[in-house]
Parts: C-alpha cells; sequence; structure tokens
C-alpha cells in the first residue's frame, strides 16, 4: 500500500498515547527536553533541491501558488511563470495542508500539532500552535466531558421515572469511563503525537482544523486562540479526521476515517452526520452546488446530491486510492493518487488518463486558469489542460 500521501505519511509518523507516567513533573520534564531537540524547534533547512521534496498539497490565491510538504519545506511562487523561492519556515515537521485567505494570509498544518501562518504571502512563515499546547487542550477538554457526563450520569440514576432507559444509562457510563481512562492516560507528550491534516478558514477569524485520533481544533479570533472541539462532534469513535471544504453557503463539510463524515451551516454551534454507507477511509471531498464527491482508499467515491443527506456510490473503474481533486471546468472533476492515478469524471462516466510510464504517487492537484499542477514523491509537475485531450498529464 503507498505510504507517501498527503494523509497516509502523516499517519505513519503518528503513535497512540502513551502510557500514563506516575510522576506528572517528570513527564513534563521529559516532554520539554522531546521539544526543546525535536522539529518543533528547529527551523526548515534551506536546500537547492527543494523542488525535488516530496509535497503534499498545493493550494493558490490570485495567481500566488504555495506547495507544503516534508521536513517544513514549503516554496512560494507570484505566478506560474515566477521561480518556486523557499520559504523560511521555524519547523522540520512535515507539513501537510495550506489554505489561503488572501494574498497575503495563509494557514499551514502538520505532524506535531503545528499550526503556522503566513502574512506576507507565504515567505515567512511564524509557529500559532504546537503539540504541547495541544496538550493543554485536551487535558482541558477531558475535564470539561468528565464534569458533564458525571452530572448526567448523576441526574439519570436519580431520575425517579419506572421507565428509566437502562441503555442509555449503561451508555453514559461507558461514556464517562471513556473520558475517564483518557484523561488518566494523557501524558505532557500526547499532543506532539497528534498530526494535523487539514485546515480551513471560513473567514479571516473562524477557522477549523483536523487530524488524527479526532483532534478538530477551532478558532474565532484569527488564530490568536484555538479551542479543542474534538468532543462535541458526531465522531465518538476518535476516527481520524483528513480532509475540510465548504460549498458557497459556508456550510463546511468533513470526511475521514471509517466513512465518517460531518457538516455544520452554523460555524461549528451544530453538526449533522454525513450518512456514508462505507467503512473505509475517505481522503478528501468536493463541492459543486449543492452536490458533494467524496473519495478515499481503492478507487471508492460516492455523491450526494442534496448537501450530503442521501449518498450513492460511484463505480470508478479503478482501484487506486484517491488523494485529492479539482474541478478542470464546471463540469469536470480531475481526481489523482496512488500509481500516477489521474481520473476524469464528466458527471456521466469516468476517462482513465494514466500514464502507464508514470506510477508515482500524485497527492495533490490544483487548476489554475490552463494550467495543472501536481504534488507527489518527487516534487511538483504543471501541465496544460490541453494535454488531458493528448492522452493525459506528463
Amino acid at each position: 500500500m503507498p505510504s507517501m500521501n498527503k494523509k497516509l505519511l502523516a499517519l505513519l509518523c503518528t503513535l497512540s498515547l502513551p502510557a500514563h507516567s506516575a510522576s506528572e513533573d517528570k513527564a513534563r520534564d521529559k516532554a520539554s527536553d522531546f521539544v526543546n531537540n525535536n522539529v518543533l524547534q528547529v527551523a526548515a533547512e534551506m536546500n537547492s533541491l527543494v523542488e525535488k521534496s516530496v509535497f503534499l498539497e498545493v493550494d493558490n490565491y490570485a495567481q500566488r501558488q504555495i506547495l507544503v510538504g516534508e521536513y517544513g519545506r514549503i516554496v512560494v511562487r507570484k505566478n506560474s511563470d515566477s521561480a518556486w523561492v523557499q520559504a523560511n519556515v521555524p519547523v522540520q515537521t512535515t507539513i501537510t495542508a495550506v489554505d489561503f485567505i488572501d494574498d497575503k494570509t495563509a494557514w499551514a498544518v502538520g505532524h506535531q500539532g503545528v499550526i503556522l501562518k503566513t502574512t506576507d504571502g507565504g515567505h515567512n512563515w511564524i509557529k500559532k500552535f504546537d503539540g504541547v499546547e495541544l496538550t493543554a487542550l485536551l487535558k482541558v477538554s477531558l475535564e470539561a466531558q468528565i464534569m458533564s457526563l458525571t452530572a448526567d450520569f448523576e441526574a439519570a440514576q436519580a431520575a425517579q421515572v419506572a421507565d428509566i432507559d437502562e441503555d442509555a444509562l449503561d451508555e453514559l457510563e461507558m461514556q464517562l469511563d471513556d473520558a475517564t481512562y483518557k484523561l488518566e492516560d494523557l501524558t505532557a507528550n500526547a499532543g506532539i503525537e497528534i498530526s494535523l491534516f487539514d485546515v480551513l478558514f471560513t473567514t479571516a477569524d473562524y477557522g477549523l482544523v483536523i487530524g488524527a485520533y479526532g483532534a478538530m481544533l477551532e478558532t474565532k479570533d484569527g488564530g490568536d486562540s484555538w479551542q479543542y472541539i474534538g468532543h462535541k462532534v458526531p465522531n465518538p469513535e476518535g476516527f481520524h479526521l483528513n480532509a475540510l471544504t465548504k460549498d458557497s453557503e459556508n456550510n463546511i463539510y468533513i470526511v475521514g476515517e471509517a466513512g465518517v463524515g460531518m457538516t455544520t451551516s452554523d460555524s461549528g454551534n451544530t453538526w449533522r452526520s454525513l450518512d456514508i454507507d462505507y467503512l473505509g477511509s475517505l481522503f478528501g471531498i468536493e463541492v459543486q452546488g449543492s452536490t458533494l464527491y467524496s473519495y478515499g482508499l481503492r478507487g471508492n467515491m460516492f455523491i450526494s446530491q442534496d448537501q450530503g443527506y442521501q449518498w450513492q456510490s460511484l463505480n470508478t473503474g479503478v482501484t487506486n486510492h484517491i488523494f485529492s481533486a479539482d474541478w478542470l471546468n464546471n463540469k469536470e472533476l480531475l481526481l489523482v493518487g496512488a500509481g500516477g492515478l489521474k481520473l476524469v469524471y464528466n458527471g456521466h462516466q469516468f476517462n482513465n488518463i494514466s500514464q502507464t510510464s508514470q506510477r508515482v504517487d500524485i497527492t495533490s492537484v490544483k487548476v489554475i486558469n490552463d494550467d495543472v499542477i501536481t504534488t507527489g514523491l518527487r516534487g511538483w509537475q504543471s501541465n496544460l489542460k490541453n494535454d488531458l485531450e493528448q492522452g493525459g498529464l506528463k
């Protein structure tokens, strides 16, 4: 199974929470030592061959383009005719996703709970958040969950009704036990061991970040502060959350591991599950009007034509993992993935334009005017959309 793509690469470096230390002071010291000698505190090295690095995502705004990838490497250019310039990045952790707000401001996320921001179009980045702070938020979140669940459980026990729902009581007790165990098991390293997989800002102030083990962070003040809300969404098993998108009405959609999906229409105040009948991982979701397309492992792809209420499976005709997609025009969706997959869907049929000589995984794709930019294990490539009519992208 390919391992070097945006989601799977990140997951390879993510471990489950370690055993609880008997001494919190010792654990805290250990975490400090880990961070001080870690990629969180060391700036990304400048490299003359940076364009050949593993890149996991590309984004653009007003012709300005940014690529993000391994070892904290980020490159930026003003337009498709400009040369790529390596950015100054304060960490060496793998960067998994990037999201432009305007031509100057963008956000990026990655391993070790890192959240980065640029205000000069991508040339210089600052670290706004990392796994050390995430550990503190996880602790606060678990304590709040335990307090709320304890109150609910005690109220249910004290209810003087003959038809008390024993199943509901058992479920509350199980949730309380689970939250208590997670708090006891939490160590100072916990947040450092969580990878973040995607970031999305709907306004300059409101943003969401998602990642491994159901991690979800929210900001309402432009990233000056973050809150952990992973326990407030319909993902009780804590499945990995892989991808975010929004539609023209600022409805937000999320998909992830085990077919999990969810949406919010009120900036995260309430959430609704997406009932996708699939137990595998979904790596992305695209929007066109009220129609949604989600895709993932082994060529699985699903469509909803009513903003995610009902879903149907689409037969893509391939078994390659699909990692990314973007619209070629208002009718054709280009999907890319493992083994150099390039697949065009026109709403009725799929056209596999993959080249047999190009088997390297493609991790992301972005269509910018007449150019199609792809990233992967050997850097980036740019081709004209007209190449699609000549046997596929090179």
